[in-house]
Parts: C-alpha cells; structure tokens; sequence
C-alpha cells in the first residue's frame, strides 16, 4: 500500500513562523501605542480608537497577524524562486530506471537550506523517496496526487493563527462595545443626565470606538489575508505543475500482473482517501461551526445591549424633558411677577421726570426772559459807548484846532459850542443808563 512520506519540516516552520510572528508583532504593536500615547500621535484625531486597554488588544492582534502574514508573503518569493531554478539535473525527455532516485535525491540534498524548506523541494524529496523504497515507479500518479492534498491541507492548517486572530479581533470589538455601554448605564440616574450627558456619551464613545478600530482592522487583515492566500494557492498549483513535468514520466514503469495483494492495496489505498477526505471536510464543519457560533452569539449581545440602552435613554430622556419643562413653567412665573414690578416703578418715575422737566422749563423761560432784558440793556449801553468815543475824536480835533488858531475868541467860542455840544449830548444819554440801572 503506497503511503506518503512528508518530513517533519512543515510543522518546524509553522511553529517557528507562529513565535516569530509574536515576537515581531507584539513590539510592532507596542511601539504603535507608545507613538500615541507618549509620542507625536498624542494629539491627533485617531488617538481616541487607541485610548481604551480593548482596543490595545486589538491592535496586538491585528500587529501579529500582519507579521504572520508578511512573513508568509517574504516566504513566497523564495518558494517562486525554487520552482524556476533546477532543483534536479534536466530531464532528456528518456525514461530513466527507479533505481536513479537516489541520485536525484541527492541532487535534492545538495541544495541551500532555504531552497530544501520549499514546497517544491520537499514535494520532489517526498516523491523520489517514494520511488527509491519502491524500487519501481508504479502508482507514482496516486503518490503525486496524494501529495498535492497533503500540501493543500497543510498550507489550509498554516493559516490557523491568522483565522483566529481574524475572528478574535471583531468578537474583542463586540467585547468593548459591551464593556463601555455597560460602563455607560451602569451608574446613570435622572439627576446625573441632568447635570452631565458626557458620563454617558463617553462610554458610548469607547464602545462605538471599538467596534469601528475591530471592523477596520478585520477588513484590512481579511484583506491581505486573501491575497497571500490566492498567491500561495497560485504557487501550490505551480508546484504541481512543475513536479509532474519533472518526475511524471521520467521513470520506466513495469507492468505487473495485478495479484489479490495489489488489488487490496489499491482497495485500501482508495479508503484511506474516502476516510482522509471525510475526515478533512468533517473538520472543515466543525471550523464553520465554531466560527459561526460566537458571531451570532454577538449579535444577539448586541442587539440586546442596544435595545436595553434604546429604552434606558428614552426613559431619561423623558424624565429630563418633564423637570425642564417644570422649571421652564416656574421661572416663567416669577419673570412675569417681576417685570409687573419693574413695570410700575418704571411708570412711577416716568411721572416724576414728566413733573421735574415742567418745572425746570419753566424756570429756563423766565431765565430766558431775563437775559434776553440785559441783552437789551447792554446794547444801549454798547451805542452810547460809542457816542462817546465819537465826541472824544472830536474834541481833540477842536483842541488841535485851538492849539493852531491865531484868533484865541473864534478858540473860545469853538470850545463853547463843543462843551454845549458835549453837555447836550450827555443830557440826552442820561434817562437809557438810568433805566438800565433800574433794569
């Protein structure tokens, strides 16, 4: 009965690739916070999906599983590389005896420690190994068969770590949204939403917020995530391809006469198959159904969890609408009570400032009047003044006229007629400067 020979390899670089994965990762995350919390991201506008101890889970997932998966996709490049390179010596299109496997296996060994991890390499290892304990070539198409499942079964297997933390981070986002709506309407009252909405609004920030980082993260990994997958399926079937150009035909096949022996191992061969195969799509359910579980149980959390915040605050709210609304109707009241007040004083003094402005115009009249008499008087006073002035010019013109005439009696009789002239004009002016005084 043929059997598949597979070294111990993939499991070694699973693991290995698992720890180096956390280890890569989980600093990678570490620096991420710290480049929020205590360094120049401090301040910026996504620093709110990083503030709260789930949504550091959650990058701590999302970190390792995209370490995990650049190291699956740095890998590819080297598994691309050893199925273009000539791993065995170029086939001269002539069948070769089974007993030249050993030779080619040795061809096998000789190469580069990174080119032996290969797929291609360890799927031509297994098969000429196959070949050399044989001793013939027969069911080497069964064997290269077999051995293109076992490898999509253990890159399918590879990806373990990468699914759960594909399925951890929204379930952790779930996780928050409960733990900060808990955290919300855990403590609130009436009188504390009436004072403050934010001990609420901030939980539900951090709920919300966790969701949002969870949903944003699994997008991007499940991303990435399907094209390493396409690129590594893309390489399996490369290596199917180049295996059965390189050792399909390359070896003599005898024909043997089928003996009640080989017929049983044909017949157990073909129900280990049915049996792996079963038990492959058995565990492909039990994946389905362990993964689908914890969604839907989510969910009903989550519809849950809404429905009882929808209710609580409606209920607050309504309390919150009816004290303000008593509030409103009692201020209401009192304001009305005193503007009547302030309208009555206001009415009050208009009436005093309407009496004190009458008495003060009346008072500004007769002011007025007055003024407008010594305005009179102080013109009159203005012209005799000027009278005055008058007579003074002509008197020294009369003095000068004296001084140079040389008929001292026309002098006299001159200065006669000017003190006449004088005393009649100071008679006249004498009745207004006494009225005046009176005045």
């Amino acid at each position: 009965m043929s059997s598949i020979s597979l070294p111990s390899q993939p499991s070694a670089r699973r693991s290995g690739s698992t720890l180096v994965a956390l280890v890569l990762g989980l600093p990678l995350a570490a620096c991420i916070l710290a480049s929020f919390h205590y360094g120049p991201l401090r301040g910026s506008s996504v620093f709110r999906y990083v503030e709260h101890p789930v949504q550091w889970v959650e990058l701590c997932f999302f970190c390792v599983g995209m370490t995990a998966l650049t190291l699956r996709w740095l890998s590819l490049r080297v598994e691309n590389a050893a199925c273009v390179i000539d791993i065995l010596p170029r086939w001269d299109s002539k069948p070769v005896p089974a007993a030249r496997a050993r030779d080619l296996l040795a061809s096998v060994d000789r190469q580069p420690d990174a080119i032996r991890g290969t797929f291609m390499a360890r799927r031509l290892r297994a098969v000429l190994e196959f070949i050399a304990q044989r001793q013939s070539a027969a069911e080497l198409d069964d064997q290269l068969r077999s051995l293109s499942d076992a490898d999509a079964v253990a890159q399918e297997n590879s990806l373990g770590l990468i699914r759960f933390l594909t399925w951890a981070i929204p379930i952790l986002g779930f996780l928050g949204t409960v733990v900060g709506i808990t955290g919300a309407i855990a403590g609130a009252t009436p009188e504390i939403l009436e004072q403050s909405m934010s001990s609420v609004t901030d939980g539900l920030a951090e709920a919300f917020d966790s969701t949002a980082l969870a949903l944003g993260l699994t997008m991007v990994q499940m991303f990435v995530s399907h094209l390493v997958e396409r690129q590594e399926q893309s390489l399996l079937e490369n290596v199917d391809r180049q295996a059965e150009r390189q050792l399909a035909h390359r070896f003599q096949r005898e024909s043997v006469d089928s003996s009640p022996v080989l017929e049983a191992v044909r017949l157990g061969s073909a129900g280990m198959a049915q049996v792996v195969e079963a038990t492959v799509q058995k565990q492909v359910e039990l994946w389905a159904a362990a993964l689908g579980e914890p969604e839907k149980r989510a969910s009903m959390i989550y519809q849950q969890v809404q429905a009882q915040l929808t209710k609580a605050l409606g209920q607050a709210l309504d309390n919150t609408a009816t004290t303000y609304a008593e509030r409103l109707s009692v201020m209401e009241k009192q304001t009305m009570e005193r503007t009547g007040q302030i309208l009555e004083e206001m009415h009050g003094l208009a009436a005093a400032i309407r009496d004190t402005g009458r008495e003060q115009q009346e008072t500004l009249r007769r002011v007025a009047d007055g003024i407008a008499g010594q305005a009179d008087v102080m013109g009159k006073l203005q012209r005799d003044a000027t009278d005055l002035v008058h007579l003074q010019a002509v008197l020294h013109q009369n003095l000068a006229a004296l001084a140079s005439a040389s008929n001292f009696e026309e002098a006299v009789h001159s200065l006669t007629a000017a003190v006449h002239m004088l005393t009649a004009r100071a008679a006249g002016s004498t009745p207004y400067v006494t009225q005046g005084k009176a005045a």
